[in-house]
């Protein structure tokens, strides 16, 4: 039926080409989409004037919000098995095995997410509402959290089932994580950029436009997965296996597959580091270190994000042909000395550490007028030795990268492993821990953004920022485009000209203490404690590939056989 290919599989290890090159790259806009909530749901709710503007109320609710995304942890550790134990075990007829629950998850993401940003309570005199807020956007996060989950496990599930060939599996897993790093970009980057880029339209306005275009080609591109791309012929034994498939699986391959387990803390690790700057913590630290709005900190913030996509997709695009030079053990091990080099350059260059302002540094002028104070200032940005806030991102989001696909291909060899010792390949269940380890790092991630700005003193910053905005809403109502809110302006150069180096110095070198000691676990963990080496896996792979034809000889023949592309 031309390129729709929603119930047709193939046989084999090589997979089709349009599958091939659809199936990695639909996931520019889910990660994207993920970016958005991941990373800048709790951003939106303290910097867009949505929460209370009485100090003490504004500080409480943005603790119940970060409760309750800390609680989220418990019902991902509910939700993310239960949804591997689904996709696993229950199959909607002529469909496949993963499609229907990607596209599932799409709708339902979308949905949640646009009533994330959308909804925004008020009191009679236009004021934020903070409480209802807080109220539903718990909710809808809560929602918004099972949806990805579905996607994600079905989405993520799908890729170690197309292929076993080592170079097969290098190349998809080097598409999707390009894609998912060109995604989490291009979110990042419009996140630190246009909610004060227009000093017409509100942060809070530009964060639901943001929401609507972003769930839309979230849906789409996931709509295109389930009508164009095919899905591997499962093993009949693997069907069998399939049925017999409970709950408890999640938990008994994790303490049973040594590799594995492995492979699962140091992803969660990976996730960790990788997280700190590119989302609230680093943007926060930039607005209170060089300057709050599009033309300061967010600036700044956004070079580091084209510095991380760069990094990401050169190291990970050239990760296939240096994989096939060195073995994966000696890339970790190159990746970490890589990191290192690139933490200390930041730590010692790009944190107050030795007085009043780091080595990295350009004063900005006096006399910029107030209806060019967001205006992209790139001269002040890239002048001076600003420089180094960019090159040694560069440096250790490359090795981060690399290192990050590394561990993806062993955590994929590790189910063809699972598969070889226990008879079964469980990729839905097994494929549950990773999203469940983004969202453990990305909770973390926010406790820690809560205690850094709270250890620091740069809490009352934070809640100064959250009150500026919340005037600002109220003021740009009926006001053109072009409208300047001086008032505004002004507040939040006070607030930065409050923040001391002391305050910033403390929340730097909390930073680096997580970027460091994140890498340092994982690669200490994958060094010595996985043992798949490529020659074992090579093995492992040919045994498989005997018995899956043996299987495929042995079961009865199928009313409908396999589609060729």
């Amino acid at each position: 039926m031309g390129f729709l290919n929603v119930n047709s599989t193939y046989e084999g290890n090589k997979v089709p080409k349009l599958t091939k090159w659809l199936f990695p790259f639909s996931g520019i806009f889910r990660d994207a989409c993920y970016a958005l909530v991941g990373s800048f749901l709790l951003q939106y709710a303290i910097n867009s004037g949505v929460l209370s503007a009485d100090p003490e109320v504004f500080k409480a609710q943005y603790g119940v919000i970060t409760v309750a995304m800390i609680i989220a942890l418990i019902w991902d550790g509910i939700n993310d098995p239960i949804m591997g134990f689904i996709v696993e075990k229950f199959r909607f007829k002529n469909l496949g095995k993963f499609k229907p629950w990607i596209l599932i998850g799409a709708i339902g993401n979308a949905i949640a997410v646009v009533c994330m940003f959308v909804i925004r309570p008020t009191f009679p005199d236009g004021s934020a509402n903070g409480w209802a807020f807080v109220g539903v956007m718990i909710g809808f996060y809560f929602l918004w959290d099972l949806f990805f989950t579905i996607n994600d496990i079905g989405y993520w599930s799908m890729l170690p089932s197309l292929t076993n060939d080592e170079h097969e599996r290098a190349t998809l897993t080097s598409r999707m994580t390009v894609a998912a790093s060109i995604g989490g970009f291009v979110m990042t980057a419009g996140c630190m950029l246009l909610p004060t880029m227009f000093s017409g339209i509100s942060s809070a306005k530009m964060y639901m436009i943001l929401s609507i275009v972003v769930s839309i080609l979230f849906f789409l591109s996931q709509l295109s997965v389930f009508l164009f791309c095919k899905e591997r012929k499962e093993d009949p034994k693997e069907t069998q296996a399939a049925e017999e498939t409970s709950l408890m699986d999640l938990f008994k391959v994790f303490i049973k597959n040594k590799e594995l387990r492995v492979a699962i803390i140091s992803m969660f690790l990976y996730y960790l580091a990788s997280g700190v700057l590119t989302g609230g913590i680093g943007l926060n630290y930039f607005y209170l270190s060089l300057g709050y709005g599009s033309g300061r900190g967010g600036l700044v913030s956004t070079i580091i994000s084209v510095m991380y996509v760069l990094a990401m997709v050169i190291s990970q695009a050239i990760y296939p042909a240096v994989a096939k030079k060195m073995s994966k053990q000696k890339i970790l091990t190159m990746t970490f000395i890589i990191q290192m080099v690139g933490f200390a350059g930041f730590f010692l260059c790009c944190i107050p550490l030795f007085g009043e302002h780091p080595i990295a540094y350009n004063a900005l002028a006096d006399n910029i007028p107030n209806d060019q104070f967001f205006a992209m200032n790139f001269g002040w940005a890239l002048g001076g030795t600003m420089f180094m806030y960019y090159l040694f991102p560069f440096i250790f989001f490359f090795g981060m990268g690399m290192m990050y696909l590394a561990i993806m291909v062993m955590f994929q060899d590790a189910i063809d492993y699972n598969e070889l010792q226990y008879g079964e390949r469980k990729e839905s269940i097994i494929s549950a821990w990773r999203p469940l380890d983004v969202k453990l790092s990305s909770a973390l991630l926010r406790a820690f953004q809560y205690l850094i700005f709270l250890v620091s003193g740069l809490m009352i910053a934070v809640n100064g920022i959250s009150n500026a905005e919340s005037a600002h809403n109220i003021a740009a109502v009926g006001k053109p485009a072009d409208w300047v809110d001086e008032e505004f302006i002004n507040t939040v150069v006070d607030i930065h000209n409050s923040v001391e180096a002391s305050q910033l110095r403390v929340a730097g070198i909390l930073i680096v203490v997580i970027l460091v000691g994140s890498i340092v676990a994982a690669w200490l963990l994958m060094h010595f404690g996985y043992t798949i080496t490529e020659e074992k896996h090579q093995e492992i792979v040919d045994e498989l590939e005997r018995r899956h034809q043996k299987d495929f000889a042995e079961a009865p023949a199928e009313a409908e056989p396999a589609a060729q592309e």
